[in-house]
This record gives C-alpha cells, sequence and structure tokens, in this order.
C-alpha cells in the first residue's frame, strides 16, 4: 500500500513537471489552527481551541497544476467535558493536547487576478503524534475508557483556498479527519477536525 501510494505520488510529480512551465518554490510559513474533536457516541461535549502550526512548504508545477508538500509542528487540542451523567469527577474535564508533525500533499491549481494569484489545493494529510498531553487521563473511570487512549498516526483530508502575493503566500484551509483516532474501537468514532489560517513565505 505504501509504495502504491509513493509511486502515485512520483507519477502525479511527473505528470505535473511536464505539463507546466517549471516553477519551483521553497518556503516558510506559520500560522494556527482552531480544533475540535468530533464523536458519534454522546460521551462528551468540547469546545473549539486554539493551537499553532511552523514549518516548511515546497511547490513545483504551475498556473494550471501544481502539488505542494509541506511539513510542519502543530499543536492541536481541544476543551473535552463529559457529559453530567458519564462524570465520575470534575477532575477528568480538561485539555487534550498533541504535538504533531503534519505532512499534507496537496494538488492544487491557481488563477491570476491581477497582482495576485487565487488558488484552490485539495489532498490529503499524514499527522505523526510526537507528544500527547491528555491531564485527566488517570482520573477517567471505566465508563471513560473512550478518552484514555489515542492513536499516535492520524489522517485526513483538506480542502482550501488562499492567494499569492508576490512571495508572501496566505492559505485558509479545513482538514476533516478520517478513521477513528481512539484506540478503544468499542468507544465509537471519534475525529479531530479544525481550520487552519498560515501565512507563508517564499524563500526561492
Amino acid at each position: 500500500m505504501k509504495k502504491t501510494i509513493l509511486l502515485g505520488l512520483l507519477a502525479v510529480t511527473a505528470f505535473i513537471s511536464s505539463a507546466n512551465a517549471q516553477d519551483f518554490k521553497l518556503g516558510i510559513k506559520a500560522g494556527f489552527n482552531v480544533a475540535e474533536i468530533k464523536a458519534d457516541k454522546e460521551i462528551f461535549n468540547n469546545e473549539n481551541s486554539v493551537g499553532y502550526l511552523a514549518g516548511i512548504f515546497t511547490r513545483l508545477g504551475g498556473d494550471k497544476f501544481h502539488i505542494q508538500p509541506e511539513a510542519y509542528f502543530t499543536s492541536k487540542s481541544a476543551k473535552i467535558h463529559p457529559e453530567a451523567e458519564d462524570a465520575g469527577s470534575n477532575l477528568i474535564k480538561g485539555d487534550l493536547k498533541f504535538t504533531n508533525i503534519d505532512v499534507p500533499v496537496l494538488l492544487g491549481t491557481k488563477f491570476p487576478i491581477g497582482p495576485i494569484k487565487l488558488k484552490l489545493q485539495a489532498g490529503p494529510l499524514f499527522s505523526f503524534v510526537v507528544d500527547e498531553n491528555n491531564p485527566y487521563k488517570d482520573n477517567v473511570n471505566g465508563a471513560l475508557d473512550e478518552l484514555k487512549e489515542y492513536k499516535d498516526k492520524f489522517s485526513s483530508v483538506v480542502v482550501g483556498t488562499g492567494v499569492d502575493f508576490s512571495k508572501f503566500i496566505i492559505d485558509v484551509r479545513y482538514e476533516y479527519g478520517l478513521g477513528n483516532m481512539s484506540k478503544n474501537e468499542s468507544a465509537g468514532k471519534q475525529t479531530l477536525n479544525l481550520w487552519t489560517i498560515s501565512l507563508g513565505y517564499s524563500l526561492f
């Protein structure tokens, strides 16, 4: 499966390179996100929380088509508030925070509008957890095992838009979580969904 994905990405890159005038960019980016955990069981409520992202991006292609792989550190969090009838103690209320390395691989197109270029992008995102801060983990009772253990790898689908102006790049994206981020399969499906806004600068 991994070989198939890699070969597919290489094929897309080759296609874009041959179909467009060469345009390679390498740059840095930073921004913030607003995250929310979605669950298909009514176990807890949660509030949106703000996190950050910082990393690098590359882009290969032209106005018609391009591929944009990225890699960045990101903090994703949500405030968990278990339902009153399920909560054994107020101690289990708190923040759930992940520090991840995210690797999106986006395909996109651009539309020149005067001095700016409007772009549309979409593609998969692979997220690798490097740290998890779960302050209520040891206080959760048996009825809330769903909140104890989470996987160390997530994946999402990303869609977004943005503008390029000179060497500056602004992106607004939505990440829709795939699969179940909880290790407890009987707990129902939990996904991490978020909006991100970032500012980038192309070094060349």
